[in-house]
């Protein structure tokens, strides 16, 4: 198949949805499908059109401006013509006027998360029912979706993982790292006031796996690496991991890291606990209780337990693509 997939931003940005929409991909195009992501080209010095590992990248100007967006989006209305679906990784607004002119195209939607308010208002919870309407189906990455935005999906994922050959060892923690973005709606002032006090009791190393306006409060505690291609290094390291997407969740199960993530409302609530494999992470609604957690972890009164390293393996990104070719193939 020709499958077009629509992306705010891709490799090498980093962050989730990019790492989802290029497992996926790159995954598809080794099963003979012909690949194209439309992204913005967040970076002037990036090659407006490139290939890598068997995917066509198209850079769109890069624009906030979503007439922009749309116009330079039309003047690929060609290739876009010639494909047989298009899918979109959160920004279905993209496609808005191509539906009009393409009705009967196929076109479908991931979508990966929310906007980072909560209460969520209004207008967000319209634009994604707008979208669902507009597509042929959708796929969340997350029941909490469904729940949150009303959202009506047969398809839910988590998100997957590379399963690793090599033998892997639990060994006792001589570090803390977090792993994702510096800000408060992550719950950024619990984990902070909790690691505040841990290295206080423990005066063990923490390090900071990302960035964002938290940055300098963060430093104030230990080492900030900004965002990172690649966190497999840092998870390698004997370390607790304090984590709260289901990517990053699912890389340290994967390679025996306990993880402990926190939640700051009801839906961050739902995200965690509505993913499948919650039971095998530690979770926590305040510093103390992430505190008294992690302090458990350390002096060696819990165990990591076999079953997520488990769970881990079965969540390949193989049969994260097997859940994107039965949504295609029954709409």
């Amino acid at each position: 198949m020709k499958i077009i997939f629509l992306s705010k931003y891709y490799y090498p940005h980093i962050g989730g949805v990019e790492k989802h929409a290029r497992e996926v991909a790159e995954l598809l195009a080794k099963k003979g499908h012909q690949i194209t992501i439309m992204t913005l080209q967040h970076d002037p010095i990036l090659t407006v059109n490139q290939k890598k590992s068997g995917v066509k990248i198209l850079r769109l100007p890069f624009s906030n401006n979503k007439y922009s967006i749309w116009k330079n989006l039309w003047q690929q209305k060609e290739l876009i013509k010639s494909a047989d679906l298009i899918h979109c990784h959160d920004i279905f607004f993209w496609y808005w006027p191509i539906k009009l002119f393409y009705p009967l195209k196929k076109v479908f939607i991931t979508f990966h998360g929310w906007e980072g308010k909560f209460p969520i208002p209004f207008r967000y919870k319209l634009a994604r029912k707008i979208s669902e309407n507009l597509s042929n189906g959708n796929i969340c990455i997350g029941d909490y979706l469904t729940k949150h935005y009303g959202t009506k999906t047969k398809y839910i994922s988590y998100g997957g993982v590379t399963k690793t050959n090599k033998k892997i060892v639990y060994k006792k923690p001589t570090e803390i790292i977090f792993i994702g973005r510096l800000e408060k709606d992550i719950g950024l002032d619990e984990y902070l006031k909790a690691l505040t006090k841990i290295k206080i009791q423990h005066k063990i190393k923490i390090t900071f796996v990302g960035d964002g306006p938290y940055r300098k409060k963060a430093e104030k505690l230990g080492k900030v690496t900004g965002m990172v291609k690649d966190i497999n290094p840092y998870l390698k390291r004997p370390c607790l991991v304090l984590a709260s997407s289901y990517l990053t969740i699912l890389e340290a199960m994967m390679i025996k890291r306990p993880v402990f993530a926190l939640y700051q409302n009801q839906l961050k609530k739902d995200y965690l606990t509505f993913f499948p494999g919650s039971k095998y992470i530690n979770i926590s609604s305040s510093a103390e209780e992430l505190t008294s957690q992690v302090n458990a972890s350390l002096r060696g009164q819990t165990s990591q337990d076999r079953k997520a390293y488990s769970y881990a393996k079965q969540q390949t990104w193989d049969n994260v693509v097997k859940l994107y070719l039965k949504l295609w193939n029954q709409n």
